[in-house]
């Protein structure tokens, strides 16, 4: 089967795409339970919080998290199919993205390959090629049917899918010591703060990553599969199958040098635009591929919504610059979205809800996509304030609040903590707390009179003195901010501390994360650990590249800042470029500087 789509068909799919992950920035939450085939997983609230830190992380770079479901949705297809074959439960599929990131030739430290990241022997074991010609590691139909096979021979021995998770990474022998054998042949397990982290890291991408399975790929490309290419080339198949060579050759890495071998069948992935057929999809193997949709309840053309029509909307009002709507008494989720105009999906997005959470009266809620920062600074937490209250409150998206402060958006918040609003608090500033203070003010004591008032025979006295609180008051509080800009310009190699990820690496220098993906050699931005050092400043011959340089001569009296400015540079490019390590210069001295300006100072 074939689908063609016109440019207009295409440009209108991507537009539909573009939008639906524009409203995806919600970090998902943790659950307390959750399947693995037929075991049910029990997370305690300590491990949902380790959990959840990881989910964030999945989560906090809009753009790598949009690629990774682009990836997910053209490759799941074929991993699906070969997991029901095999008997695997269709949420070990996620595994593939925390091992590679679904990139097919992506090689771990340990010299893992391709998919599922097996290491040449593993894979010959479960019945895959690996030589100079073919690498099945590097094919998605052939790796994920080795995956089946590896799966299921774990599983024999556990009798338990979370066990055979964690021998997926450790080895069934390596597994022994971070599983209970009480637990095998289990159909429950409980998941702690001490269950071995690669199941925990395994249940954050299924979280993750679950909500977005079935969504068409950003540009409306899928991939079809051809299995009758014995003894030809990948020029050839182009030719036959109208394609472009490069997009063919980047989605057929395992094809190593000549023509398709022909002594089994290989399946080849050939990139196309459109529609793809139904029946690529393995059927009953996802839940959200197959749902049936709900019959609809009939709406008049006077209603907007079932209830709702023009006379009861509401005046729509600026808070923060964004427009909100106040919730009435009687308002619910339905009739709040049907008065902004907005489906109920995107009213919960904005407003960081999810499907259980009630409606508050009299409170303001978005109908438009919260800020990623503050107005102001700082802001202290109040008695009883949640994290969401205030995200509301200043109209900042509540997974953004959460990032700018190193917290999950399941952590308690306590009060008193001072909460930076507009910037991100620096990894080596500690958490601070302002204390709150209570004025009292003391009501006058009611003096008897001869009027008191009888009831049913009883006497109300008059009252006792009673102190009242009023409403917490929070002093006016400075937090010194530092510009460390200047300071983490200087800054060449940067040591990974626990928590940290990538992308706040990359924020935190200000460079962008594909640069740091370059200069480290990076496969992708979850190829990192604690202690490693970073390189967060370009190679001196990569910032170099495509400029003049020139010799300059130092004269009496010059500084490196006047020679910087002379040459249109900055004080630390000069010193890159010449290899300082002082600001030390001596008369005669020659510098190498990039031809430009000769204008004297």
């Amino acid at each position: 089967m074939r689908a063609n789509v016109t440019g207009f068909e295409f440009r209108v799919l991507s537009l539909i795409m573009f939008i639906m992950l524009a409203f995806s920035s919600l970090a998902q939450t943790v659950p307390s339970e959750m399947m693995i085939g037929d075991v049910r997983l029990s997370i305690n609230e300590s491990a949902r919080k380790q959990i959840q830190q990881d989910v964030d992380r999945l989560t906090q770079s809009q753009t790598y998290f949009n690629i990774l479901v682009d990836r997910m949705n053209l490759y799941f297809p074929y991993i699906e199919r070969e997991h029901k074959k095999a008997g695997v439960p269709d949420e070990i599929k996620f595994l593939a993205l925390q091992e590679s990131a679904l990139i097919s030739d992506a090689v771990s430290s340990a010299n893992a390959v391709g998919f599922w990241q097996f290491k040449d022997f593993t894979g010959r074991e479960v019945g895959l090629i690996v030589d100079r010609k073919v690498d099945e590691r590097l094919n998605i139909v052939s790796s994920s049917r080795g995956s089946g096979k590896y799966f299921n021979s774990n599983n024999f021995y556990f009798d338990n899918w979370a066990y055979a998770v964690i021998a997926y990474q450790a080895g069934a022998g390596g597994a022994k010591n971070h599983t209970d054998k009480s637990n095998y042949g289990s159909k429950r397990l409980n998941i702690t703060t001490n269950t071995y982290w690669y199941l925990k890291k395994f249940i954050a991408h299924v979280v993750a990553f679950s909500p977005y399975v079935g969504q068409p790929h950003s540009e409306g490309i899928w991939l079809d599969e051809i299995t009758n290419a014995g003894g030809k080339s990948m020029e050839q198949i182009a030719r036959e199958e109208k394609v472009d060579i490069e997009e063919l050759k980047k989605y057929n890495k395992w094809l190593m040098r000549g023509t398709v071998p022909e002594d089994k069948t290989y399946s080849i992935m050939v990139p196309r635009q459109g529609t793809p057929p139904k029946n690529l999809i393995a059927e009953n193997s996802n839940p959200r591929r197959n749902k049936i949709s709900e019959p609809q309840t009939k709406v008049y053309p006077t209603e907007i919504k079932p209830g709702i029509t023009e006379k009861n909307k509401s005046t729509i009002i600026p808070l923060n610059g964004i427009p909100s709507i106040l919730a009435r008494a009687t308002d619910d989720v339905h009739s709040l979205s049907a008065r902004a105009g907005i489906s109920e999906k995107r009213f919960r997005k904005y407003n960081d809800i999810g499907e259980n959470d009630k409606i508050i009266s009299n409170e303001f809620y978005y109908i438009k996509k919260k800020k990623g920062k503050a107005k102001i600074g700082f802001h202290v937490a109040k008695k009883d304030e949640s994290l969401w209250d205030i995200s509301q409150q200043y109209g900042i998206q509540l997974s953004k609040l959460a990032q700018r402060n190193r917290m999950s958006i399941i952590d308690e918040l306590k009060s008193g903590r001072v909460l930076w609003m507009d910037k991100t608090r620096p990894s080596d500033e500690p958490i601070a707390y302002h204390e709150l203070t209570r004025p009292v003010i003391t009501k006058p004591v009611a003096q008897p009179t001869a009027s008191t008032v009888e009831i049913q025979d009883e006497i109300i006295e008059p009252e006792e003195q009673v102190e009242e609180e009023t409403e917490e008051e929070i002093e006016p509080i400075v937090v010194p901010v530092v510009d460390s800009s200047e300071e983490r310009r200087k800054v060449k190699i940067h040591t990974v501390a626990a928590g940290e990820s990538l992308w706040a690496i990359a924020k935190n220098y200000e460079v962008k994360l594909d640069d740091l993906l370059r200069w480290n050699d990076l496969p992708n931005p979850d190829a990192i650990s604690i202690g490693q050092n970073i390189q967060v400043k370009a190679p001196i011959e990569e910032a170099s590249a495509g400029k003049n340089i020139i010799s300059h001569t130092v004269e009496a009296g010059e500084t490196l800042y006047a020679i910087s400015r002379k040459y249109n540079m900055t004080v630390d490019e000069v010193m890159d470029l010449n290899g300082m390590k002082t600001y030390d210069l001596s008369t005669g001295q020659a510098l190498k500087v990039y031809g430009g300006s000769t204008s004297s100072e």
